[in-house]
């Protein structure tokens, strides 16, 4: 469903692809209001959205099923959960687990018990089952080998969590992978039209992730209701606290790489609605200012109690909490004088961003963060930017000359790489035969090249253009690639790309000093994730939630859209129910 324009787009001043989608910039991508977490609990609650549990069969290990129901409008599904203790030594953060603690599905419409035991035997084996038309996601997760027995142990004492145990990344369940869209015989998400709530990309992952958080919370308090049964229960900031936590690697950077509408799509999600926030005036004294005000203090206290462990390649919380600290006294000055570094301006959200952007990648990422809150009146607009097409096609009939003069126009970048550097060609991608688990290798050392994957955009169109350079202008690309047809996958790729500005990665994959994380801290940051505590160069790890509102929220109206940068709660947070 088409939402009408509530600015018009050409006129904003967007920030140059140059910039943008260079891996320093995307190191210090946040969550948004427009990311998908936050967006579907949004929608849940506008829409009035009911979310309830509709089956509890548990035993005090937290062992069984959970089902719960969730009408939509005219849309009824059902989360399916079925959960089991297994041993730690199990428990495997990587997509090769073959056991886990929760196993779960979104299935359209209501269950019954009999539908509960035919999804059992599929759902618990994931890759190794079959889903049937019904079923939308399937998902999986583990109980937090850190944090979940310790929860329970407090509860059961009748004292809330100890605020000091918890790391970086609080949560209680750990997801370690969605399925959707046709995998092992999912749903195709084409069946769902455009009004379908849906039909917005990454929904219905976002439901299920939801839902897994909720399941979470309810297995912690039941297992220390069954030790002790006048146990507390998580009360006061508790009950929103934790998160649903997640480890992610190597394999979402082929996936963006390989999408370059989608990531063009995703950066339209972040650059216009800070294009046009930044293009506001303000005046001193009024809400927005009080508003972002309040905004950089709570994420200085969240990003402050992360203390000063090292996440590299990243700066320590503590220590980008310090960095701040100017950004919050010009936007006192603001407030007080009318004026940003002793200058009078009308445009206070320029001004801040670009002093922000001046300090490092990291500080412009949470300026950005709090400035896109005040673009409240775009969330409709802004969802809607979602959805993209993926084609690929050769225009035959076009000439080589048209193609070089493209080449030289949209990725005059490519001079940044040279391919004749041993440097620059010194990785290869490919994914492992065992479990199809994305990896990347030395080039000419390790085996697995003849394989690989096909995520050299640098070096493949920096070929094609040499080649064209050296063929007769006026020859149709049909003609060319019937004696090149190796360059046919770059040169669909840069026609379907031509009118995107942000469809490509100003990145070469292949290079010995390419940072994965920072790939990936866009894509999760999209998605809603926080808390990066990056392992290795790699992977890292995250949560998704934190602090969000919970399922009964909703009935009671209290599913609030304020919850970005959400602090540990004190000790005195929670109080006992015992």
């Amino acid at each position: 469903m088409s939402v009408e324009a509530p600015i018009d787009a050409r006129v904003l001043e967007l920030r140059s692809p140059d910039t943008v989608l260079r891996p320093e910039d995307l190191a210090g991508a946040r969550a948004t209001r427009h990311s998908f977490a936050r967006s579907v609990i949004r929608r849940a609650s506008a829409d009035g959205w009911d979310i309830a549990l509709g089956r509890v069969d548990l035993d005090g290990e937290g062992r069984g099923v959970v089902v719960f129901d969730v009408l939509a409008g005219a849309h009824r599904w059902s989360f399916v959960a079925f959960s089991k203790t297994i041993a730690d030594a199990d428990r495997e953060d990587r997509v090769v687990a073959a056991s886990w603690d929760v196993t779960a599905a979104l299935v359209e419409g209501g269950v019954d018990d009999e539908d509960v035991e035919r999804l059992r035997p599929q759902v618990t084996r994931q890759e190794q089952g079959r889903a049937d038309e019904r079923t939308i996601i399937w998902t999986r997760a583990n109980r937090s080998g850190r944090f979940f027995d310790q929860v329970v142990d407090r509860l059961a004492r009748g004292q809330q969590p100890d605020p000091h145990m918890f790391g970086l990344s609080p949560y209680l369940l750990r997801s370690t992978a969605f399925y959707s869209n046709g995998k092992f015989g999912l749903a195709d998400f084409e069946r769902f039209a455009d009004d379908h709530p849906f039909a917005v990309p990454y929904r219905a992952h976002m439901l299920s992730a939801w839902l897994l958080r909720e399941l979470g919370y309810l297995l912690v308090e039941t297992c220390a209701i069954a030790r002790t049964p006048d146990a507390a229960r998580l009360t006061g900031k508790w009950r929103r606290y934790f998160g649903l936590g997640n480890a992610t690697g190597l394999g979402m950077v082929p996936y963006v790489v390989n999408h370059p509408e989608v990531l063009d799509a995703w950066m339209r999600l972040r650059e216009l609605p800070l294009a046009a926030v930044v293009a506001r005036t303000a005046e001193p004294g009024s809400p927005d200012v009080r508003r972002v005000r309040e905004l950089l203090d709570r994420a200085a206290t969240f990003l402050h109690e992360q203390g000063l462990e090292q996440p590299t390649p990243y700066t320590s919380g503590a220590e980008l909490a310090a960095r701040l600290s100017p950004l919050t006294q010009l936007v006192d000055e603001y407030d007080e004088h009318g004026t940003m570094r002793g200058q009078p301006t009308n445009y206070p959200w320029r001004l801040l961003h670009d002093v922000a952007a001046q300090v490092d990648a990291e500080v412009r990422g949470v300026v950005a963060s709090v400035l896109i809150e005040l673009t409240e009146d775009l969330d409709s607009w802004v969802e809607g930017l979602l959805r993209c097409r993926e084609s690929r096609t050769v225009r035959a009939r076009a000439r080589v000359r048209d193609l070089l003069e493209l080449i030289y126009e949209r990725y005059d970048w490519l001079a940044d790489f040279d391919f004749t550097d041993p440097q620059q060609s010194e990785k290869f991608w490919f994914s492992s035969a065992n479990n199809e688990e994305p990896r990347r290798a030395l080039a000419g050392v390790d085996p697995g090249e003849r394989v690989q994957h096909a995520i050299d955009v640098a070096r493949a169109i920096s070929a094609l253009r040499e080649e064209l350079a050296g063929t007769e202008p006026t020859m149709s690309i049909g003609e060319f690639l019937l004696g090149n047809p190796r360059h046919r996958g770059a040169v669909m790729r840069i026609q379907a790309v031509a009118e995107l500005d942000y469809a490509e990665l100003r990145a070469n994959l292949l290079a010995s000093d390419f940072m994965p994380l920072h790939v990936q801290r866009l894509q999760l940051a999209v998605y809603g994730m926080d808390n990066f505590n990056p392992q290795s160069t790699d992977w890292l790890r995250v949560t998704l939630f934190s602090g969000a509102p919970r399922i009964d929220d909703l009935a009671r109206g209290t599913a609030d859209d304020d919850w970005c940068f959400t602090p540990r709660p004190t000790a005195d947070s929670g109080r006992t129910t015992r």
